[in-house]
């Protein structure tokens, strides 16, 4: 028995000690100066940095990531398609950033996809982010790394944050979750060994 109220001990405590430091509180995680760092992440006026041919480099290097999970996740979720669109699960590819913008125009109160990345609505209207902007092929791909690095540094480096780069969470539909990042971790591995493969 003493056992059992020694382990409780220790978790109520831990427990106390994690809320202390790391408050789960929706409205902090999401405050006005937060929005505004990501708005002003994500909207780099182009004299800010400078444009490398190789896209996903460049992103991947400004968010501390691998430029070949970057790709994965472009690779499956659009094809590399640069105006992709998915409107609650209906996959559309229009031939161009106009037609896709009016498509959204005429589905603006549904959830939908958008992009390289597929970045998804809910992040927009988050951060009060531009459409039209964040179609952008490079500044949706600076979203996508984003959205990733916010999922790692969340759930750690595992198929979990991958999951919830899709899903929003590892735990909301957690098989879908899980297929999803065992899919895009197929590819990221793919494109590792080709990248290993050159470099040597």
């Amino acid at each position: 028995m003493s056992r059992f109220l020694i382990a409780l001990y220790l978790i109520v405590c831990g427990t106390i000690t994690f809320l202390l430091f790391i408050p789960i509180n929706k409205e902090r995680e999401f405050s006005q100066t937060f929005r505004h760092d990501v708005q002003q992440r994500v909207k780099l006026g182009s004299s800010e940095h400078v444009s490398v041919p190789p896209l996903f480099n460049q992103v991947a290097q400004e968010f501390a990531l691998q430029p070949e999970i970057l790709r994965a996740i472009a690779d499956y979720e659009s094809g590399y398609n640069p105006w992709a669109l998915n409107i609650e699960g209906r996959s559309i590819y229009p031939e161009s950033k106009e037609e896709a913008l009016d498509i959204l125009e005429k589905n603006k109160i549904k959830s939908f996809d958008i992009g390289l990345m597929q970045v998804n609505s809910f992040w927009l209207r988050k951060f009060d982010l531009n459409v039209s902007k964040a179609l952008e092929p490079e500044e949706n791909v600076r979203l996508g790394a984003w959205i990733l690095r916010y999922c790692l540094d969340r759930y750690g480096y595992n198929w979990r944050a991958i999951g919830a780069y899709h899903t929003g969470s590892p735990d909301k539909l957690p098989d879908r979750s899980k297929e999803y990042a065992v899919r895009v971790m197929q590819k990221y591995k793919k494109l590792l060994d080709k990248t290993h493969s050159k470099e040597k």
